[in-house]
């Protein structure tokens, strides 16, 4: 399967489709002792400036994980890409099942670091881990690729989300 890292456009770091974005990060980082979804240093977002997030989409643009942070531009978005990539080898997939909704959610750590979450839920816990293993094995072959082929992997999700 062949995928590509897409920028999620958000008017502004406040807009409800941002804010639920950051939600279900620190919902996961909450459940998880040692996993937390900032990466030290990150400088705060202006409630009202633009914000660029990540995600792995397949050939058809079906989402298949997000990233779990916002950032303030592309550049930022893109270092951040290049610092998970180089980490790759060291991703550890999670299961994440919520009980009540009868689903299984996934999300990926690179030591105490959140580095990806899944798109969308499921109804087994072994299909939760098979939709991760893909994501992980998606972004290594990326991380073996090298940084030069992040620049040209990355391209602009012209959707603006509203």
């Amino acid at each position: 399967m062949s995928a590509r890292l897409l920028y999620a456009h958000f008017p502004a770091a406040s807009h409800k489709a941002a804010l639920e974005w950051m939600r279900v990060a620190t919902e996961i980082a909450a459940g998880r002792p040692g996993v937390g979804p900032f990466l030290v240093g990150q400088q705060a977002l202006s409630a009202a400036a633009p914000a660029v997030a990540w995600r792995l989409v397949s050939e058809n643009r079906r989402e298949i994980a997000r990233g779990c942070r916002i950032f303030p531009d592309e550049p930022s978005a893109r270092a951040d890409l290049a610092r998970l990539l180089r980490a790759a080898a060291s991703f550890d997939v999670h299961t994440s099942p919520a009980p009540r909704l009868r689903s299984t959610g996934w999300f990926v750590s690179a030591g105490d670091v959140l580095v990806m979450m899944g798109a969308r839920r499921y109804e087994k816990r072994s299909a939760a881990e098979s939709a991760a293993a893909l994501a992980v094995r998606l972004l290594q072959e990326l991380a073996v690729s090298g940084d030069g082929a992040l620049a040209r992997e990355i391209t602009v999700d012209p959707l603006i989300l509203q």
